[in-house]
């Protein structure tokens, strides 16, 4: 797999939520459509980089049907695939 797809749908969460997401609020929740097949689809969140926090970019600026790539963020012991814009 490339990597690479489009985003397919996205919400812009806003409390209440979990304790732990509380304070991040608002940040965008994305489905991306996989470049090699868009009946797959994953979720994560649109960011600036791998390491850069959920509510880094305005939620508002999620477009559907933008291009992005994967980026793996480690989050305590676990690997999230995140997403950014791709470039072109």
């Amino acid at each position: 797999m490339s990597g690479r797809g489009t985003v397919w749908s996205f919400v812009i969460a806003h409390p209440p939520l979990l304790p732990a997401y509380a304070e991040l609020a608002p940040y965008n929740v994305i489905v991306v459509a996989l470049e090699e097949d868009d009946t797959i689809r994953l979720v994560g969140n649109l960011v600036e980089s791998a390491d850069a926090p959920i509510n880094g970019l305005d939620p508002h600026s999620v477009e559907v049907g933008e291009p992005v790539e994967v980026v793996f963020s480690r989050v305590d012991d676990v690997t999230l695939p995140r997403w950014v814009r791709a470039r072109t």
